[in-house]
């Protein structure tokens, strides 16, 4: 019987089937074919459904086993017993069943005597169990005659321990007893109506090995009790003192420590000053690098453990790499072909379903199914992002609602707002159940646009949570976390709201103390004063300008016409009505979706077109002739707009054009660098000075207004200050100085990140450079930028001049300085790897 899936071994059997799992070195399925012939049992058919090739393609035709083989498919389940009836045409004596997954070494000859001697119709071989539960019982006679069945009994119901095995010894004349393509179960169909017609069934009780190997549990205990010598099995290796079996072509360094029971099989290797620690399964062709300790473990064929990493009673699975200094705790899986990154800890009973990838450093608390990696922290330098009910589960958003109310005190107030999709409504309904299980009192602020709920925070000085749907993919969503002054959470916070997380070190309080939610409507009215007590409304009315905007199905539309009506705006609306994207927008159709609104700017003869994200932060503007700006030209114009009515600082991130500084200069105002990222810009614009600040992706903070990035703001200002200036945005794109600026995008492992930054430094000692965000080199005419990715193994190279040649060549010339120091350290992080 070979047809299972053994979906509770998952991941295990994620890419095979149950029977080829090995146990000691060999498939549970080549044991049991090996016990057959030893029982002089040497026709054999194996019933396959669930990747049954994979089995044919091991086994072929048996002949290295021993036995003669063919194979009985099933082309859709039909039962434990409707896929033997499928090979009745083979089986016209008395006949054997038994498991192809389940390890035994009961004396099959001794059950078919005394299936003979009492002339049974069938014989069901009983193993006594300390827990029925997850069996069927057998209640069998003095004599052997089964009296009664119960299928996985409560405790209440348990009148017998003897298990059923699921190994039978049959009569041809049971195929009378059901009909051929249907589902049919022996013990849940075949045998009760055996016995209710009086047909001799009996139980033969063993003494012998049998474990149903259906838990990861069973399956470590199965392959432990075959080194230990609890049951019969052949070990493909040779034994080697006492419990200790190694592969004639397996390599054992002499600095090598070897505890037993343990198995070293064919090809593996174990290095020197590596400890295996028993009991262990060390598979084929897999390496222990040097002061790696094995301990209660079973490794799978190919695969890799690097230096100095611990794996405490873990399984893990064929072709896993698992890199250095890393530490595998108590029942941790780790499915095929996953890589671990340096420094990674698996906590305990942890799973990692096939081809994962955990980044160096990362803590796993919770298995990973879906997901296609395991980030080092829960932030990225964007905030929280992930899939939706893959990344971001209920159960996720809880945990970290709790997390987050454990930061404050018990009975504070924190808010907690969202867009209108119903993902982002699950996510924030689970994130207030968690916060208020620690003590926090929520309040709902229901559907707002980020920057309002920023806003909100700011003037009521508290934090709050915002949950939206990405703008650039529907099935991801964004976790934004405010402080009362309405920016994001400082580094410091969130390394101890991850520590929390991780550390699940959640607080939990008693039932009378859990938080209160209260729900609060219409907190945009507040907003909506304060951005139109902010506007020369005299002017814009006066120009009664005509603007095309583009709402993107967003938040936006709640707020912005209020606004633009009081400014006496025509206003041409495009996608204002709520409405959830379903497919993910690629950057072709993105393209030509700003392509089309281009047009119907011009056709309408609007002075501003502007296309708003669906949270209201960020945003595209078109001109009047219908051209849609990149977001550099786009800050240009706002720029020139901004300093015009008032000089003072402009801030964008240390990757900005060297334009900016000279429409800065040119403008009796200067241009101030800041972190790349946009927390790091909004907390840099809180200098008083600061008249404009950009993150460079079309968000645009205006601090006399809000530290927030706000596309429904920027849409009022640039209206107001093109009303003021009576210019044109394509006049002002014209005067935008002319620059060269290239950039290019080199890889750098993680952990060789830190040599590249070393390399610039020690390069340029006596040069003039700017370390706001990695290494600024400044040259004639211009700068050259060598900045690390935040969040991807990644070098980002950047050059800005004067001259488009002169650009390039310093583009190529540091790429390659990058490129160079990754290749010299390749052999020291990654060489071991290569070599297996």
């Amino acid at each position: 019987m070979a047809g299972g899936e053994g979906s509770r071994l998952r991941p295990l059997t994620s890419r095979q089937p149950k029977p080829l799992v090995p146990v000691a070195g060999r498939p549970i399925m080549e044991h049991i074919l090996l016990h057959l012939r030893r029982h002089q049992m040497r026709d054999v058919i194996a019933t396959v459904q669930y990747l049954g090739a994979s089995i044919r393609n091991y086994f072929g035709d048996g002949s290295e086993q021993g036995v003669a083989l063919t194979y009985s498919v099933e082309d859709s389940p039909l039962g434990t017993a409707g896929s033997v009836m499928l090979a009745r045409q083979q089986l016209n004596e008395p006949f054997l069943v038994i498991s192809g997954d389940a390890l035994t070494d009961v004396d099959l000859g001794a059950a078919v005597r005394f299936h003979r001697e009492h002339r049974a119709l069938a014989t069901i071989v009983l193993k006594p169990v300390p827990n029925p539960l997850e069996y069927g019982v057998v209640v069998v006679d003095d004599g052997g005659a089964v009296q009664r069945f119960i299928e996985k009994p409560s405790w209440g119901e348990v009148i017998s321990d003897l298990a059923n095995t699921g190994i039978y010894i049959l009569d041809p004349a049971v195929f009378d007893f059901f009909r051929p393509g249907e589902v049919t179960d022996w013990s849940g169909d075949v045998f009760p109506k055996l016995l209710k017609q009086g047909e001799p069934v009996f139980g033969w009780v063993t003494s012998g090995y049998w474990e149903d190997v259906g838990s990861h549990a069973a399956y470590v205990k199965a392959n432990f009790d075959c080194l230990e010598g609890r049951v019969k099995v052949d070990i493909p290796a040779v034994r080697k003192g006492d419990s200790v079996w190694i592969h004639e072509e397996a390599e054992v360094a002499g600095g090598a420590r070897i505890d037993g029971p343990a198995l070293i099989c064919a090809g593996a290797q174990v290095r020197s000053g590596a400890w295996v620690n028993g009991p262990c399964v060390i598979g084929g062709y897999t390496t222990i690098d040097s002061g790696a300790k094995i301990s209660n473990s079973i490794m799978w064929d190919h695969s890799y453990v690097g230096l100095n990493s611990r794996l405490r009673g873990a399984v893990v699975c064929r072709s896993v790499t698992i890199k250095n200094g890393c530490l595998l705790e108590e029942g941790s899986v780790i499915g095929g072909e996953v890589v671990l990154g340096s420094g990674v800890t698996v906590n305990a009973n942890v799973r990692i379903w096939p081809n994962k990838e955990v980044e160096p450093g990362a803590v796993v608390h919770e298995s990973i199914i879906w997901a296609g990696s395991w980030k080092r922290g829960l932030f990225t330098s964007y905030g929280l992002t992930g899939l939706f009910n893959v990344e971001f589960t209920p159960e996720f958003a809880s945990r970290l609602g709790a997390a987050v109310g454990a930061l404050s005190p018990k009975g504070t107030e924190i808010a907690i707002s969202r867009d209108y999709t119903r993902a982002a409504r699950m996510i924030h309904r689970a994130v207030m159940s968690g916060m208020t299980s620690s003590g926090a009192n929520a309040t709902d602020l229901s559907v707002l646009p980020a920057p309002v709920a920023r806003y909100w925070a700011r003037h009521n000085h508290v934090s709050a949570v915002h949950v939206q749907t990405s703008p650039v993919d529907p099935r991801s969503a964004d976790i934004r976390l405010f402080d009362d002054h309405g920016l994001d959470i400082d580094s410091r916070t969130e390394r101890k709201l991850e520590s929390l997380y991780f550390r699940e070190d959640i607080r939990r309080v008693l039932h009378y103390e859990m938080g209160r939610i209260v729900r609060r409507d219409s907190q945009t009215d507040r907003y909506v004063e304060d951005m139109l007590a902010k506007v020369d409304l005299e002017t814009v009315r006066g120009a009664a300008s005509k603007v095309l905007i583009d709402y993107n199905n967003g938040a936006a539309a709640m707020v912005l016409p209020r606004v633009l009506q009081e400014m006496n705006c025509t206003v041409i609306p495009l996608n204002a009505s709520p409405a959830e994207i379903v497919l993910e927008q690629t950057e072709d159709t993105f393209r030509d979706h700003m392509q089309e609104m281009g047009l119907i700017a011009k056709a309408v003869k609007s002075r501003l077109g502007i296309f708003v994200d669906s949270p209201g932060e960020r945003c595209f503007l078109v001109d009047e002739t219908g051209e849609v700006l990149d977001h550099d030209t786009a800050f240009a114009v706002l720029s020139q707009l901004a300093l015009a009515a008032k000089p003072g600082m402009l801030l964008g991130p240390a990757s900005s054009s060297l334009a900016f500084s000279m429409i800065a200069e040119e403008m009796n105002s200067r241009f101030v660098p800041t972190k790349i990222t946009p927390g790091a810009v909004l907390r840099a614009a809180q200098h008083a000075e600061t008249v404009l600040a950009s993150d460079g992706s079309g968000g645009y903070c205006w601090p006399d207004f809000a530290i927030a990035f706000d596309a429904m703001f920027t849409t009022v200002r640039a209206l107001e200050l093109l009303a003021q200036s009576g210019a044109s945005v394509a006049t002002l794109k014209s005067r935008i100085p002319a620059v060269a600026h290239k950039k290019a995008v080199e890889f750098c492992p993680w952990d060789v990140k830190g040599r590249v930054m070393r390399t610039m430094m020690e390069r340029h000692l006596r040069d003039r450079v700017d370390l706001t965000d990695g290494v600024k080199v400044f040259v004639d005419g211009g700068w050259v930028l060598v900045v690390p990715d935040a969040d991807r193994p990644e070098y980002h190279i950047i050059a800005s001049t004067l001259d488009p040649a002169k650009s390039s060549s310093l583009v190529e010339e540091y790429s390659a300085l990058v490129r160079s120091v990754v290749t010299e350290a390749a052999p020291e992080s990654e060489g071991v790897v290569e070599k297996t």
